[in-house]
């Protein structure tokens, strides 16, 4: 099944813009008639019908929709200093789409190579490997900050900063994890229209435990920054024994959270 992408079906937008309509109708091949599923990103799958099949501008009537399509039980912000390379940081912001996280915020620390973030290319990317790993909701990508910016902001839940210092009190990834506490971050449930499954239907119970996980840059945090973060209650953990690079790092902490509630 092709996912197809409209910002704006949720307010009533019955059309896909030129790029979705060249390859739903050139590519794909699709006719008046036929059906395709459309997401919003935001959580809703759309069942529709095509009414008028033009490259530029495909319109289609909405049959059927399901809340919450190809969501998780948790709620996961990773923020991450982006590389020199920033090829590096599409790669994870990739694939930790595909696994699955809520919102990518990439941070500038005091040691940090790169001091520039351009959002536009990376956007794109979120919006391709939402579709393709069949999931309604896409990444919010937030503006960048500085490290010590991002640890004044509040944030709700398990707050959990990786670094290569072995002091403070670190503890394991997974024992961190074991407890995530309840947050008010979640959803209430789903509503479903003709295309709910068993899985969407549980995932609606209940709210989600809310985490934040925070990756430093090459250099690693600053004494400064760790201190910091330390007064505002965030608990250092370690991701296991080999040093890793910031993408790497960054993408075993988005698969633990994964695993540990996919269990």
């Amino acid at each position: 099944m092709e996912l197809f992408y409209s910002k704006n079906i949720s307010e009533g937008g019955r059309q896909l813009d030129a790029d979705e309509s060249g390859h739903c109708v050139r590519v794909l091949r699709h006719r008046r008639g036929d059906t395709i599923h459309v997401v919003d990103g935001h959580g809703m799958l759309y069942r529709c019908t095509i009414v008028d099949d033009d490259p530029r501008g495909v319109v289609f009537d909405v049959d059927e929709w399901v809340e919450n399509y190809g969501s998780h039980d948790y709620w996961l912000r990773m923020a991450v200093c982006p590389p020199k390379n920033i090829d590096r940081f599409e790669w994870f912001a990739e694939k930790a789409t595909e696994i699955g996280v809520d919102v990518i915020s990439p941070v500038f620390g005091d040691y940090s190579e790169r001091r520039i973030f351009k959002p536009e290319r990376i956007e794109r990317l979120l919006v391709s490997a939402a579709k393709q790993s069949h999931k309604g909701a896409i990444p919010r990508l937030d503006e960048a900050v500085s490290v010590a910016d991002f640890l004044r902001q509040d944030h709700d839940g398990l707050k959990l900063i990786c670094y290569c210092d072995e002091a403070n009190g670190k503890v394991d990834i997974k024992d961190a994890l074991s407890a995530a506490i309840e947050s008010p971050s979640g959803d209430s449930g789903d509503r479903c229209v003709g295309l709910c499954d068993s899985r969407s239907e549980r995932r609606g119970l209940g709210q989600r435990p809310s985490i934040t996980i925070l990756i430093g840059p090459e250099g690693d945090f600053s004494r400064a920054e760790v201190a910091l973060a330390l007064e505002r209650g965030w608990q250092p953990v370690s991701l296991g024994d080999s040093r890793l690079r910031i993408e790497t790092a960054a993408l075993v902490a988005t698969a633990a959270v994964y695993l540990h509630f996919s269990r």
